[in-house]
């Protein structure tokens, strides 16, 4: 693997010598793209299917053939196992090398839908099979695929949050895909966001195969896992705050998305400056990432360094039109959150005037591709709305609020 791109673009390249900058920074992280197609690590995956009586019909059907679609795209160097729930756990595929496709294809394929929801036992029987064969130079994964809400065993939240976290720590992380209209959304983004993995509204069946195929080709584009990110002001430069939705590490660092090949990360941080006599370094930032069958852990570290100017000659200095674009987005997934929050207290109305101002102030920024598709994205969602259509609406909302904080642009 050679280097990632770690490019740091500032909203205005210069600051204020008079008076205090706000200045808002886009960090870009850009994983490089291999000259040759490189050998990748093995995958140990361990697919987790809701079976529960609402799977019956074509989600059952659809959940099948995305399982097998996921066997077929293996090595016989990766690891599979299959684990389904209902208000019981049964694992009809241990974790095994995927060398006879045929056989786990056909057991996949007798998979059949029946009683309630232990969605947690399925979870961790699913992480048990991974973990037994856990490698650190492997990427290990649990896929939970579910259309309904946690009512048997544990069902409390922040208890499942935790145990998905738990299990991220030690090498293990979690994905999820939400079918339908009546899984617990909140539930399924917790464990993605706790589990170092991506969350997936499903709303139409025929969505599945495409999805579990993005989901598999970033798995097997994956050059970095672990991603972090340092931030060090310096000057009395004060970090007002990150855009984007990360956890934090014990150390302050910021969680990152695996480096997957084709899949940029974009971080805006929200800096406080000082009235500076002269140019100095306002910020060192610190990237940190492990690398597949690499032992020692990977650092690129660079330092934003902007000119001074007085406050009149800051207009001299154009805004950059990408950093505005991306605040734009991370803003318009903060407005999302709102939309919720008003939505569980009944304010649809004002859930609905939330979206419509964020959409007003998208459509205003520097025209390209990805503001158009915003624009279309909240315009769909009020459609929704108005059409009093509030659980799917709900979903839509916090899909999109987890991709854009995420770093992903793909709706």
């Amino acid at each position: 693997m050679t280097t990632p791109q770690f490019q740091l673009l500032p909203l205005r390249a210069a600051v204020a010598s008079d008076q205090p900058t706000t200045l808002d920074v886009l960090v870009k992280i850009i994983p490089p793209v291999p000259e040759t197609r490189p050998q990748r690590p093995p995958l140990n995956l361990g697919l987790v299917i809701d079976r529960s009586g609402s799977m019956q019909g074509a989600k059952m059907e659809v959940a099948r053939q995305a399982a097998c679609f996921a066997v077929e795209q293996l090595l016989p160097s990766d690891r599979l196992s299959v684990t389904i729930f209902d208000d019981r756990v049964e694992c009809p595929v241990p974790s095994t090398l995927v060398r006879d496709k045929a056989t786990i294809i056909r057991t996949i394929q007798g998979i059949h839908s029946r009683g309630s929801t232990a969605l947690h036992d399925g979870w961790v029987q699913g992480g048990i099979q991974v973990s037994q064969h856990l490698n650190p130079a492997h990427l290990n994964r649990v896929i939970l695929l579910s259309d309904g809400l946690a009512n048997v065993g544990e069902t409390n939240p922040d208890a499942i949050a935790q145990h998905v976290h738990g299990l991220a720590q030690r090498g293990v992380s979690t994905s999820t895909m939400g079918i339908g209209e009546d899984y617990g959304e909140d539930l399924l983004e917790a464990m993605a966001r706790s589990g170092a993995g991506s969350f997936y509204h499903i709303e139409r069946t025929e969505q599945l195969a495409a999805i579990f195929q993005a989901e598999l080709q970033g798995l097997m584009g994956t050059l970095g896992q672990t991603v972090s990110l340092g931030i060090e002001p310096k000057q009395g430069v004060v970090v007002v705050e990150v855009l984007n939705d990360f956890e934090q590490t014990p150390y302050g660092r910021y969680k990152l998305p695996n480096l997957v090949v084709g899949n940029s990360i974009e971080v805006v941080v929200r800096l406080k400056v000082p009235p500076l006599a002269e140019s100095a370094d306002l910020c060192q930032f610190r990237l940190a990432w492990d690398q597949p069958q690499q032992r020692q852990r990977q650092v690129l570290k660079t330092a934003l360094r902007l000119p001074v100017v007085s406050t009149a000659q800051l207009a001299d200095f154009p805004l950059n039109e990408e950093v505005q674009q991306q605040v734009a987005l991370l803003m318009a997934a903060r407005a999302r959150q709102e939309a919720i929050q008003q939505m569980d207290r009944g304010n649809y109305d004002q859930a609905l005037h939330v979206l419509q101002n964020v959409r007003d102030q998208v459509a205003c920024m520097p025209a390209s591709p990805m503001m158009q598709q915003e624009v279309q994205a909240l315009s769909d969602l009020e459609e929704k709305m108005q059409r009093r259509d509030y659980k799917s609406s709900r979903k839509q909302a916090l899909y999109e609020k987890h991709y854009r904080q995420r770093s992903r642009k793909d709706l």
